[in-house]
């Protein structure tokens, strides 16, 4: 096991696609002390890794528009579908998020690592 999936406390996943899967940017906020950025223009990523995993929760994988679950959900992955990775990052819960995409294909979001096989991406993110 990767040590950043160790510290992480990262379980596996994986997941097929369901709904509409678009990344449009977008902005959330979270009641409290704090907020979380979503888009892609915030939270840049390229296909630096190519690796393949699967969604391994027994329930879908939802992809956010950033590494944080209370970015907007733009479709979810059901289980045991194969999707490729591009990079990962820490968000500042110290939570590792990996954008996925379909294999060969186009982009689908930010998945939660411990719903995906290994824990997601072993690259990190150019930010």
């Amino acid at each position: 096991m990767r040590l950043r999936n160790v510290l992480a406390g990262a379980a596996a996943g994986a997941g097929l696609v369901l709904g509409t899967m678009a990344a449009p940017a977008a902005q959330a906020t979270v009641t409290g002390e704090s907020a979380v950025t979503c888009g892609n223009a915030h939270w840049p990523h390229q296909p630096n890794d190519g690796t393949r995993g699967t969604i391994t929760k027994s329930t879908s994988a939802a992809a956010h528009t950033g590494p944080y679950g209370a970015c907007t959900v733009v479709g979810h992955i059901a289980p045991g579908t194969t999707v490729e990775y591009d990079c990962y990052v820490w968000n500042d819960y110290g939570n590792s998020w990996t954008w996925v995409r379909e294999p060969g294909g186009g982009s689908l979001g930010w998945v939660y690592d411990a719903y995906l096989s290994g824990g997601g991406s072993n690259e990190p993110c150019d930010r």
